[in-house]
């Protein structure tokens, strides 16, 4: 215990016997004539006052050590460091009657530190209720592509491998010409995508509100690892077989000296030459910025009335030569897809879902460990409606 723990804690002592005998004084009186006197009323009073307040400077000192503090250190002195400095404390707490005066001089402002900032010792921080949430990415690719059911780890279907078209005019009495159409069977394995976080049971218990926002964003970046497999997964295990791996896309190559609008258009009209119409984009939002901001010789933007873009829905819904367009990140800088949606499906054996439990020995720890997780495979019944390549060379 410091010296000034053991003078007060000496005050408190000697003030304390004081009490007992005024009490036992007070208790006389009280007996022999029925009441006690004003005065010796008053001393007690005035004796139980100081205590309380030798007390309070007690509690101070002991917290202030239990905290690592020293009088040193502290930047601004407290009221109670003020008093116990002075030389009429020090006396007082030697004596056993008398009062003491003690004129505080110290500046209390909400203040402290080098340089200063605002402290909480006095002044309760505003503290503002919920999580402020981090950036969610836009999935505006999930939003178009038809989504399936299957019950299955595996999906297969038929696909339509050749046709020969040999229709044609004949006269009468002569062999018709014979077409030929051949099929294939392609199997789509279904495929897991998930993660996990680890939580206590008392923030769980303490902060209610963070564990609705950590199964939000759990799903979200499920939902947005599926996004970018959709679009670039590879087909090598545990990968899914996206847009752009081999046999999912009719290749498209630019030809030199074409913008960006150019290849779109040409996209479009390779894809309705093959019989498919072309209905939608996906396009990286970097280049779709290049794409609204190009301008025309002095200045002028391209964009206007009659132009190859135009918006819907006040705006917000961009369309390009009658597509609809959607950006992500997850396409790849200067890569784009133009495509019939109606020629792919994401086929959903398990939706996203979030899962709590313990795992090994974290029962015995209070943690909780919260799964996001979901399976499927993505089918591409029709490979010439969807255009991938290059935006230029």
């Amino acid at each position: 215990m410091s010296e000034e723990l053991k003078a007060v804690q000496q005050g408190l002592d000697n003030i304390k016997s004081q009490i007992d005998a005024k009490l036992s004084e007070h208790n006389a009186e009280i007996e022999k004539y029925g009441k006690a006197s004003t005065e010796l009323t008053g001393q007690v009073d005035k004796l139980a006052q100081k205590f309380s307040e030798s007390e309070a400077v007690l509690n101070e000192l002991a917290r202030n050590a239990a905290e690592g503090f020293t009088q040193k250190a502290a930047v601004i002195d407290t009221l109670g460091s003020t008093v116990m400095k002075s030389e009429q404390v020090k006396q007082f707490l030697t004596m056993r009657s008398g009062s003491v005066q003690v004129e505080v001089k110290n500046t209390i402002t909400g203040e402290g530190g080098s340089p200063a900032n605002p402290v909480d010792t006095i002044v309760a921080p505003d503290r503002r209720d919920g999580i402020v949430p981090g950036a969610f990415r836009a999935l505006g690719v999930l939003d178009v592509v038809p989504i399936g059911a299957t019950s299955s780890n595996q999906v297969h279907y038929t696909q339509e491998d050749a046709f020969t078209n040999a229709a044609a005019e004949r006269a009468e009495n002569v062999a018709k010409p014979e077409s030929t159409l051949t099929f294939k069977l392609v199997e789509e394995p279904v495929r897991t995508i998930a993660h996990f976080i680890k939580l206590s049971k008392q923030i769980l218990d303490d902060a209610p509100a963070l564990e609705g926002y950590v199964n939000r964003r759990l799903s979200h970046g499920v939902r947005n690892r599926l996004e970018f497999q959709i679009l670039r997964g590879n087909g090598t295990s545990p990968n899914i077989a996206g847009l752009s791996a081999t046999g999912r896309h009719t290749a498209y190559t630019p030809s030199t000296g074409d913008s960006e609008l150019d290849s779109l258009n040409k996209a479009k009209y390779a894809a309705i030459g093959a019989d498919f119409m072309a209905d939608t984009v996906f396009i990286n939002p970097a280049d779709w910025g290049k794409i609204e901001r190009a301008k025309i010789t002095g200045g002028a933007y391209v964009l206007g009335d009659g132009a190859a873009i135009t918006y819907v829905a006040n705006g917000m819904i961009p369309r390009v030569w009658g597509m609809n367009v959607v950006y992500s990140n997850n396409v790849e800088a200067g890569k784009f897809y133009v495509l019939d949606v109606n020629a792919i499906e994401m086929m959903m054996r398990q939706a996203v879902t979030v899962e709590m439990g313990f795992v090994n020995d974290d029962f015995t720890k209070n943690l909780f460990t919260l799964r996001a997780e979901m399976r499927g495979a993505l089918a591409v019944y029709q490979p010439t409606a969807v255009r991938f390549g290059s935006l230029t060379l």
